[in-house]
């Protein structure tokens, strides 16, 4: 081979070489670039190796490692890792991706306005970014969530328009009917909400359009919006939903005609639909019978271990509709049902609720029923009017439920007036039993007795198991003879001055009522004790109240005037402690001897017609029947009129008391103070 040749091959052997190297080189800085992204902070941070929060990876490699933790759900500890990678890499490839990262975070989180912010720089350092219609589609949602409606329907519209995922364009549309629902663009918002419904592309877009077409319908939507619809979408979606929501407002006007009609088309266009099945049966219901009847449900307890109470409560219902003039006995009917049957409360509820003919329901008769009621009372709006249930809060389950019960806070309230207002009391102790009815009663007198201008100086309880009650009374200032004649002496002997009432600790003093003293000797004292407050409230019931009382006259408790709530209120108190009770208020929703003449009315009727004095129970449920009778025949022959009528009820002049119920569906009453007098009960003052 000649020198030339063997040159050139060498050459290009060297070249080749030469080549090769530089190649290998600049896929290694490639790889591995000097000071790069990856490499930066190694030697900031080789003192931290123990750090393990953050850790060398974390610190080595930011975003990656932001990446690892953001697609674990780990969010939040992936927000620092971004920012790190964000303030060490200032030109950084990945920046517009650790701001939309940030962005999704914040998103996540609620931080709507932090994450729009993050958005706004993801556009600007980047507006040609692969991600923008993402980023526009977030940013329309948080402009959405802070209110921003403007704004957030030009985005979603930008998205519709430009966006290639078409999940995205469904989703966009979805809000947008949001937005027109919100400003009651009913007819516009149902008619994108079909075009998501009937897409394939994204089930669960199809779900939720559904449920938000549901809850526009049964929502504000007007009877003429209703009506145009209709004419609108005569088949197919949301045709079904449109004629649902029909029925349902003839039901709620008692519109018997309406109704029969609209069900028969329901039936006509949806044979195989979900609910044919219960409109049929519905519709065979109320194919017989009056159609101008109005029916009062009544859903008591009439067998088993509560039977003899909803005997009791059915027995006032019942004398109440007897007392009607015919003509009105003949327009309403009394639906009653058994609630301790195999039926649950709800389902006798619904059923009685799909039939247009109610107008509202008189029962349950527990407090759990009721709660059980309030789902089946909003959904067809139907007023149901318990004569007996009394938790507290109760009625605030629905604007559907009313009560006329006895509550605790009526007898605490009622006693609290009475006492400052009528009795002239102003200061009071409390000694209440640590169960629910107790502290109930107790809260709410210390607030009445606080809004009347009175005060309440101590407050001390007891448990039901105890009888002795020494501690108790001590607290309230009680002092036993042997203890009050000593500590007497010594206050003498000592020229003390008297304890102050002003002090609030000071609850009670000894007052000499006679001495005769020879120098340091006291002879023929007589002393009393002084107490530092009008009256003591004790909410128990009789059995607890009976062992209480003489134990106060023990320790010197006796020149007060004693206070209590119905459980007070039977003649086994006074065999307990007649002697005891010199001055003594309770209350009670009912007093059966009351001189009221609607109330001796009431009793003679109900002993003529069931051969026994009615209960207080029967006594509310009386009253509480006698006000939905009186708003039927007034004109609220429907359930949405009686509920108007129920709420403006002011005065009624009940035999537990004139009564007002309220909107909240409560009821305030002036109920009855009573008294112990010659070994019986009798009215206050």
């Amino acid at each position: 081979m000649p020198f030339s040749s063997k040159m050139i091959i060498l050459s290009s052997q060297k070249s080749l070489k030469k080549y090769t190297t530089i190649l290998l080189i600049f896929i290694y800085c490639l790889i591995f670039p000097f000071k790069s992204e990856a490499q930066l902070g190694k030697s900031d941070f080789s003192n931290h190796n123990n750090n393990e929060t953050l850790g060398k990876v974390g610190y080595s490699q930011p975003f990656m490692h932001a990446e690892n933790l953001f697609h674990s759900g780990k969010f939040l500890a992936a927000k620092p890792f971004y920012h790190t990678y964000l303030e060490k890499f200032k030109r950084g490839k990945r920046r517009s991706k650790a701001f939309f990262r940030l962005g999704l975070i914040d998103q996540n989180a609620k931080s709507y306005s932090t994450a729009l912010r993050f958005y706004k720089m993801v556009l600007k350092e980047h507006p040609s970014n692969l991600l923008i219609n993402d980023i526009k589609f977030n940013m329309a949602v948080c402009n959405f969530e802070i209110g921003k409606f403007g704004i957030a329907k030009k985005l979603f519209k930008t998205v519709i328009r430009k966006s290639l995922d078409k999940k995205k364009k469904w989703k966009a549309l979805y809000f947008l009917s949001r937005l027109d629902g919100m400003r009651f663009g009913f007819d516009e918002g149902i008619e994108k909400l079909k075009k998501v419904y009937e897409q394939v592309d994204d089930r669960e877009m199809s779900k939720q359009a559904f449920k938000l077409t549901e809850k526009m319908i049964d929502g504000e939507l007007g009877e003429r919006v209703l009506s145009s619809l209709l004419q609108k979408y005569e088949t197919g979606f949301p045709a079904d939903l449109l004629l649902l929501k029909k029925i349902s407002l003839h039901r709620e006007q008692r519109d018997i005609r309406g109704y029969k009609s609209v069900v028969e088309k329901f039936l006509y266009k949806f044979p195989e639909h979900q609910k044919s099945e219960v409109l049929k049966r519905e519709l065979e219901i109320i194919q017989t019978g009056n159609d101008s009847q109005i029916n009062v449900g009544v859903v008591l307890p009439l067998t088993g271990k509560l039977a003899a109470t909803g005997q009791k409560v059915l027995q006032g219902i019942q004398l109440a509709y007897n007392l009607l003039p015919e003509a009105s006995r003949d327009e309403i009917f009394l639906n009653v049902q058994n609630s301790s049957g195999s039926i649950g409360i709800e389902e006798i509820l619904r059923n009685l609720a799909r039939n247009p003919k109610t107008v509202g329901v008189l029962g349950p008769l527990l407090s759990d029923e009721i709660k059980q009621s309030a789902d089946v009372a909003d959904l067809f709006k139907l007023p149901v009017f318990s004569p007996t249930a009394s938790s507290a809060d109760l009625v605030e389950t629905s604007p559907y439920i009313f009560r006329n019960a006895l509550t605790r806070k009526i007898q605490a309230r009622f006693l609290a007036e009475y006492s400052v207002n009528t009795l002239k009391l102003r200061r009071f102790v409390v000694l209440y039993p640590m169960e629910s009815f107790g502290e109930e009663l107790k809260d709410e007198f210390l607030k009445a007795v606080e809004s009347f201008g009175g005060e309440v100086v101590g407050v001390s309880s007891y448990d039901r198991s105890q009888n002795d009650f020494k501690n108790q009374i001590l607290a309230l200032g009680g002092i036993a003879d042997d203890d009050l004649d000593r500590i007497t002496r010594k206050q003498i002997l000592g020229n003390k001055d008297r304890k102050d009432f002003s002090d609030p600790t000071i609850l009670s003093r000894p007052r000499v009522d006679m001495e005769h003293r020879f120098n340091d000797k006291i002879e023929n004292l007589k002393v009393s004790l002084e107490l530092g407050y009008d009256a003591m409230f004790i909410p128990g019931v009789y059995d607890k109240v009976g062992l209480i009382i003489p134990q106060l006259a023990f320790y010197n408790v006796d020149r007060i005037t004693l206070l209590g709530a119905n459980g007070w209120n039977s003649p086994e108190l006074i065999k307990m402690v007649g002697k005891y009770l010199k001055s003594n208020y309770f209350v009670d929703g009912f007093y059966l001897d009351s001189h009221q003449a609607g109330v001796k009315r009431f009793v003679e009727q109900f002993q003529n017609n069931y051969g026994e004095s009615p209960s207080h129970l029967s006594a509310q449920a009386y009253d509480a029947a006698g006000i939905i009778f009186n708003s039927i025949i007034s004109g609220a022959d429907n359930r949405l009129k009686l509920r108007d009528s129920l709420i403006m009820v002011n005065n009624y002049p009940g035999v537990t008391g004139k009564t007002n119920l309220l909107e909240s569906g409560d009821s305030e009453k002036n109920i009855f103070a009573l008294t112990v007098r010659k070994k019986k009960i009798v009215e206050g003052n």
